[in-house]
């Protein structure tokens, strides 16, 4: 059976328009340990590269969390702790930054934890990345057992031709000065992860989804045993492609108990995928 890897960035008390509120990623997480068993990040990346044997009898899952912000640690942490789950942390090493610990969620004004994505980042390049992990925060959430750090890259932005600027070169950057630019990027990511956890990241998941051929091999090439897009689908037993689907989860229960129905199953995402492709072409 299959491997569904549900894709989250944002956990948060209540409603926000950037972020599952708290309620509704326990009833997700009651769904999920009901219809799969969740893999922790390293037995995923053995049910992937093939190196243990596993039921073919069973769904499997696992949770990953992209970019990593504050409200990962106040408020996914202690969900994951409860329940004995462990989740891989997409960490973007672009926004780390050194301060002392934040240990509760009353001490961070609800400006900084609320912000709207878009204004995070945006806010991020000026300088201001309190919406995001500390290397200490980072630390913890690492000690606390629940969380697997991985990579996401450094550069968390697009490029001017819309692309993530760590899949293809932006206009008028060579092929060449692409490739010694995206290594330095993720070389940086897996330093930062390496000096945090003592362990090197062994799975990347790209931002937005994006990747390109040389992307791809320049990862592969620096170490990383799976990589991962946006793509809904399913991972297979032992998966030959080089770079692996996710399922979203959505915050309507209805969505998103419909994607774990269809993108759960390889036979009904090819299905759907053709259905796609078939409306796509009458729409043109």
């Amino acid at each position: 059976m299959p491997l569904t890897v549900f894709t989250y960035h944002r956990v948060l008390p209540k409603a926000h328009p950037d972020a599952l509120d708290a309620g509704t990623f326990e009833h997700q997480l009651d769904f999920i340990q009901k219809k799969f068993v969740v893999l922790a990040p390293e037995d995923a990346l053995a049910y992937i590269t093939g190196t243990r044997g596993f039921s073919p009898k069973t769904r499997f899952a696992m949770l990953s969390f992209d970019d990593g912000w504050l409200d990962n640690w106040f408020f996914a942490t202690p969900v994951l702790k409860r329940r004995g789950l462990k989740a891989a942390l997409a960490l973007s090493a672009g926004f780390l930054h050194d301060a002392p610990l934040r240990e509760r969620p009353e001490d961070v004004p609800a400006e900084i934890t609320e912000r709207r994505n878009l204004d995070a980042e945006k806010i991020a390049l000026e300088g201001d990345v309190r919406c995001y992990l500390s290397r200490e925060e980072v630390r913890a959430m690492h000690d606390s057992g629940c969380w697997s750090i991985e990579a996401h890259g450094t550069r968390h932005a697009k490029n001017d031709r819309g692309i993530s600027a760590v899949a293809a070169p932006a206009s008028g950057v060579s092929a060449e000065d692409f490739e010694k630019f995206l290594r330095a990027d993720l070389e940086n990511c897996i330093r930062e992860i390496t000096t945090i956890t003592a362990r090197a990241p062994k799975m990347l998941f790209w931002p937005w989804g994006h990747y390109s051929d040389a992307s791809v091999r320049i990862a592969k090439s620096l170490g990383f045993e799976a990589q991962f897009t946006t793509e809904k689908g399913s991972v297979l037993f032992h998966d030959s492609r080089k770079v692996l689907p996710r399922l979203n989860a959505a915050a309507k229960w209805a969505k998103f108990t419909r994607n774990v129905f269809i993108f759960s199953r390889p036979i009904l995402t090819k299905i759907h995928a053709r259905l796609a492709h078939t409306e796509t072409l009458r729409k043109n």
